[in-house]
C-alpha cells in the first residue's frame, strides 16, 4: 500500500507544478502584451502630434524714399581701340627681332628686321646709274641749248634718268619695308617667328593692341532704341575680375540693325589705365537710362 501511494503523490506534485509554470508565462505574456499596448499608444500619438509652429523673428525699419535708376543690361566683350596683328610686306629672312614677348611698343619702335644686304647691294648700282643718267641729261641739255642735239635726243635723256631715278626710289622704299616699325602704341603679343626664318609675304609677326583705353561691344533689342543716347553711363563687370567694376560712357550706336536677331550694335568706351581688361573678355555690361523712379 506504501509502495503505490508513493507514485500517486508525485505524480500529483508533477501536475501542480506544471500548473504553476503555465500561469507563470501565461502572467509574463499579458504583462509584455500589456507594456507593448502603452508602447504602441506612446508613438501613435507622437506621430499624430503635430510639432510646434517655429515662431518668426521679425525686424522693422524705417520708410524713406528712394530714386533708382532704371538700367538696360547685356552681355558682350571687350574689343582694342586699335589692334592690329602686325605682318611683313615683303617676303625674306629675319635677321633681327627687336622686341620681348609682352612688351610695350610705341609708335615707330622697330620691331624686327628682314635681311636686306641685296637689296641694298643693288641700290648702289641704281643710284650709280641714276647719277650718270643726270650727267648725261645735263650735258645734252647743253648741247641742245647750242642746237647741236635734237629734240628726241633730249627727250630720251630726261626719260633715261626719270626712268633711274624712279628704280632708286623703288629699291629705296622695299629696303625701308625689310624693316617692321610699331604703326601704334600699344602693348605687344607672343612673336610669330624667329631669327634666321625665311617667311614669305604677309607673314604675321606679333599682336599690337592698344589697351588703354578699350571698347565694349554688345547688343541690345531694337525696342530699346528710343531709350538710347551717346553719353549714357555704362557699368561694365566680367567673372575674371571679381568684385571690380569699370564705369564708362555709351558712345557709339549701329546705324543699323540687324536683320536676322533684330539686335541694335552698341559700343562703349571705358578707361583701362591697369590693362586689367583684355581684348576678348567676356563682360555684364548695364547701361543706366536717364529716367528715375
Amino acid at each position: 500500500m506504501h509502495d503505490v501511494a508513493k507514485p500517486l503523490r508525485r505524480e500529483a506534485k508533477v501536475k501542480s507544478t506544471r500548473k504553476m509554470v503555465i500561469k507563470a508565462l501565461l502572467a509574463v505574456g499579458a504583462l509584455v502584451l500589456v507594456i507593448c499596448g502603452i508602447k504602441a499608444m506612446q508613438i501613435v500619438t507622437m506621430v499624430t502630434t503635430k510639432p510646434p509652429m517655429p515662431v518668426a523673428t521679425v525686424t522693422s525699419a524705417p520708410v524713406k524714399e528712394e530714386d533708382w535708376a532704371p538700367m538696360l543690361s547685356a552681355v558682350g566683350a571687350v574689343s582694342a581701340v586699335q589692334g592690329a596683328m602686325v605682318s611683313t610686306e615683303l617676303a625674306g629672312t629675319v635677321s633681327e627681332i627687336m622686341f620681348q614677348n609682352g612688351g610695350v611698343a610705341k609708335k615707330g619702335d622697330v620691331i624686327l628686321k628682314l635681311d636686306a644686304s641685296q637689296e641694298e647691294a643693288l641700290l648702289r648700282s641704281a643710284e650709280a646709274e641714276a647719277e650718270l643718267a643726270r650727267t648725261d641729261l645735263e650735258r645734252t641739255r647743253g648741247l641742245a641749248s647750242q642746237n647741236v642735239v635734237s629734240k628726241a635726243e633730249l627727250d630720251a635723256a630726261e626719260s633715261k634718268f626719270r626712268r633711274l631715278t624712279a628704280v632708286v626710289d623703288q629699291m629705296r622704299s622695299n629696303i625701308r619695308k625689310k624693316t617692321i616699325v610699331a604703326p601704334f602704341d600699344g602693348e605687344l603679343g607672343i612673336r610669330q617667328v624667329n631669327v634666321g626664318q625665311m617667311i614669305n609675304a604677309g607673314q604675321q609677326v606679333v599682336l599690337l593692341q592698344s589697351l588703354d583705353p578699350v571698347y565694349v561691344d554688345f547688343a541690345l533689342p531694337q525696342q530699346h532704341l528710343q531709350n538710347l543716347s551717346t553719353g549714357l553711363e555704362a557699368r561694365v563687370r566680367t567673372d575674371a575680375l571679381s568684385g571690380r567694376e569699370f564705369v564708362g560712357k555709351l558712345t557709339a550706336i549701329n546705324s543699323a540693325v540687324d536683320t536676322v536677331t533684330r539686335n541694335l550694335t552698341l559700343q562703349a568706351t571705358l578707361e583701362n589705365p591697369d590693362h586689367a581688361l583684355r581684348p576678348g573678355m567676356f563682360i555684364k555690361i548695364d547701361i543706366v537710362l536717364p529716367e528715375k523712379h
